[in-house]
């Protein structure tokens, strides 16, 4: 529209279709409306499809544990599940941050690409039960990415002052529970992702940079094929993202 400053037209841009009960519109469509704040131009070098896979799950990573969690330089993380998509981006992310500590927790298929994404230390969950084997006050943060795990158990492995950040809100996480466990010192949180374009090109710039450089996309489908791409959505062997291609994909 007319308002619009920092945009021209053909601009190659991605974000996060911000989630509303209101919305009515869809990133399926052909063509949508969306606030010039809630997205950003994809870096050079970047393709489409790895931006439209990035978005939710690196948004989801940095404001969790930015935000929720206060990670910052020299401190030290957990993050659960590690494997999957938001763990994936959350170990890169960390370590963009410059945390000191970025261990991780995966299955036993995932270990070795986790190692690869540079965590400092890799668990599988086959061979440790991080409900009680941690050592104890080891971490500023742990960011449980499944929201299945439960903050009394595994209190006992953070710092004094320090935060579980889940990604599905649960008791712990909701007054007047969270304010009694704050009495603690130790912190029960979980997050809402939020679009805006100042989080979108600093997930750009650490793509353009190589420090978010691995972003799994299991396979791009024209929208024509979108039932085949539901399908492969669902299906436990993926390997990364489903990508749906619209421009041009009738």
């Amino acid at each position: 529209g007319d308002g619009v400053k920092d945009f021209q037209v053909g601009d190659s841009i991605f974000g996060h279709l911000q989630y509303a009960s209101s919305t009515k519109q869809g990133s399926l469509a052909e063509y949508i409306s969306v606030p010039e704040l809630e997205c950003a131009k994809v870096p050079e070098g970047v393709t489409m499809e790895v931006a439209a896979a990035v978005t939710t799950e690196a948004l989801t990573a940095l404001q969790a544990m930015r935000d929720q969690g206060k990670l910052a330089e020299g401190k030290s993380i957990l993050i659960i599940a590690a494997g999957g998509g938001v763990g994936t981006q959350a170990v890169q992310i960390a370590k963009a941050m410059q945390a000191h500590i970025v261990d991780a927790v995966c299955s036993t298929k995932d270990v070795s690409r986790v190692e690869k994404l540079g965590a400092s230390c890799v668990i599988d969950r086959t061979q440790k039960d991080i409900n009680t084997d941690l050592q104890p006050a080891s971490y500023d943060v742990i960011f449980d990415t499944t929201g299945k795990y439960s903050f009394m158990k595994l209190r006992y492995a953070l710092k004094k002052k320090g935060s579980l950040v889940s990604t599905i809100p649960n008791i712990s996480t909701i007054p007047p529970a969270s304010l009694l466990l704050a009495i603690t010192g130790k912190r029960s949180k979980s997050l809402f992702v939020h679009c805006n374009r100042k989080d979108l090109e600093l997930v750009g710039q650490w793509m353009k940079s190589g420090e978010i450089h691995s972003i799994p996309v299991d396979n791009v489908y024209d929208v024509k094929d979108i039932q085949a791409a539901r399908e492969r959505q669902s299906d436990p062997k993926k390997s990364g993202r489903v990508v749906i291609k619209v421009d041009g994909g009738w």
